[in-house]
């Protein structure tokens, strides 16, 4: 169950997201982090700023993205990049994983083997 508020992701970026909106942001993020098995032991109020800081990390780099970059262009981007890094140095700081950070996630990896044709 989430445990912060558009109020508490409000605190982090500034969005012009509805409150409904961030809300079902909060909730995704929520389930994440009671999938992942490295997280453990968080008081409410951690639970509370992580879950604040992965749905602002969220609502940055996947719902706000397009937009920024068409009214302001590269001087936004900038901007937008290290805001993104503070949060995640911010969600790291409260115990985000890789996993949660979307870290590696998109590294394709691949493992092939070559008959030996010596012979």
């Amino acid at each position: 169950m989430a445990t912060a508020t558009p109020a508490d992701v409000l605190l982090e970026i500034d969005t012009n997201l509805s409150d409904e909106k961030i809300e079902k942001v909060i909730e995704r993020k929520a389930r994440d982090i009671d999938r992942d098995d490295n997280i453990g032991g968080l008081d409410e109020p951690d639970r509370r700023d992580l879950e604040a800081v992965l749905a602002a990390i969220h609502i940055a780099t996947k719902l706000d993205r397009a937009t920024s970059n068409q009214q302001l262009g590269n001087a936004q981007k900038s901007y937008e990049e290290s805001s993104i890094d503070e949060l995640r140095a911010d969600a790291r700081r409260l115990g985000a994983t890789d996993e949660l950070l979307g870290i590696g996630a998109t590294n394709r990896t691949a493992s092939i083997s070559v008959p030996d044709m010596r012979g």
